[in-house]
């Protein structure tokens, strides 16, 4: 395995929680592993029930409360993330990191390098998920010809330098370029989002440096088409994320508000998880634009494609107070 799964850690929160009976809960990429967890945990440790969840779980605001509630666990072991910023699950929930084991090779660094001094920065930050995070202060040691700035992050659950797809506080603004460690394009391209600054992704799977700069222009392109697009709307819908972590009423009545005092109608509509299907569903003639309230990546990455506008909350501020730049992200 690529990936430190401390199951001591775990064993050692069992029985120090003296639960007989444990749900554990993977993101997609991780759960792959999971029956040999299980297998590694039962050797270990005899008189437990273990549970693997095989429900989607996109993020430490996901936490499977409902369905450890549901199947009579004691314990949640939430694989992959650290606690979420605005939201720590009521129900007894262990969180394991789970940390990557892979390095960066030295070319791959080189690369990302050479994409950097296209733009001539004077100051970069380096950011990373939390599988990676650990790699920061040695990858800062490689960037010696720039200042270098590793940010602090928005709770004391997370590393230094550590970002989430809706969580970008350990982003400093005040930086020329972003250098991100993560898998796949999903993180860099959020920071490439909040910042509005070029960014560069080195991914540890691939062992290849990117330069996402112009596809985050292509995308803020997608985005401002939707917004100019809704200037226009008069009867708006609601999303209001019901997954326990995603859940925002007070941004939904704000939301609601302001656009009422505006003289549009609304639509609240709840939802635990949202698809294009789900929006064709409730569509109709009248209805002119949507704002999803429970992830922000769900209007970039799955739903931009919708036949109406489909805006973040940030962005749904943007038509609200007619105010095109800056550019709002993801909140």
């Amino acid at each position: 395995m690529n990936y430190f799964f401390d199951e001591d850690k775990v064993i050692e929160e069992i029985k120090k929680r003296n639960a007989k009976k444990v749900l554990l809960q993977f993101p997609e990429g991780l759960r792959y592993f999971s029956t040999e967890i299980v297998s590694k945990l039962e050797d270990k440790i005899k008189d437990v029930e273990f549970i693997i969840s095989g429900e989607p779980s996109w993020g430490a605001c996901d936490i499977a409360e409902d369905e450890a509630q549901i199947l009579g666990v004691d314990l949640i072991i939430h694989f992959g993330h650290t606690p979420y910023t605005w939201y720590y699950p009521k129900f007894p929930t262990v969180f394991i990191p789970t940390e990557s084991n892979l390095k960066i090779e030295e070319k791959v660094i080189d690369e990302a390098k050479e994409l950097a001094k296209k733009y001539n920065p004077r100051k970069i930050s380096l950011s990373a998920t939390i599988q990676h995070a650990k790699l920061l202060p040695e990858l800062k040691e490689h960037f010696t010809e720039f200042e270098v700035e590793i940010g602090k992050p928005s709770n004391p659950f997370m590393l230094d330098g550590q970002i989430l797809g809706c969580d970008y506080k350990a982003i400093p603004l005040d930086v020329d370029l972003h250098i991100n460690i993560s898998g796949g394009k999903f993180h860099a391209l959020g920071i490439g989002l909040y910042t509005g600054k070029p960014v560069i992704n080195i991914d540890p799977y691939s062992q290849m440096a990117e330069d996402l700069t112009n596809e985050v222009s292509k995308i803020l392109k997608i985005r401002y088409s939707k917004i100019m697009q809704a200037l226009d709307a008069k009867t708006w819908v609601i999303i209001q994320g019901i997954k326990v972590g995603q859940n925002r009423p007070l941004m939904v009545k704000y939301l609601e508000k302001k656009l009422k005092e505006k003289g549009y109608k609304v639509y609240v509509v709840s939802n635990k998880v949202l698809n294009v299907e789900t929006l064709r569903n409730i569509d109709r003639s009248y209805i002119d634009a949507y704002i999803v309230t429970s992830c922000p990546r769900l209007p970039t990455d799955d739903l931009y494609n919708f036949e109406k506008p489909v805006l973040t909350p940030g962005e749904a501020r943007m038509v609200i107070n007619n105010k095109l730049e800056p550019y709002i992200f993801p909140w």
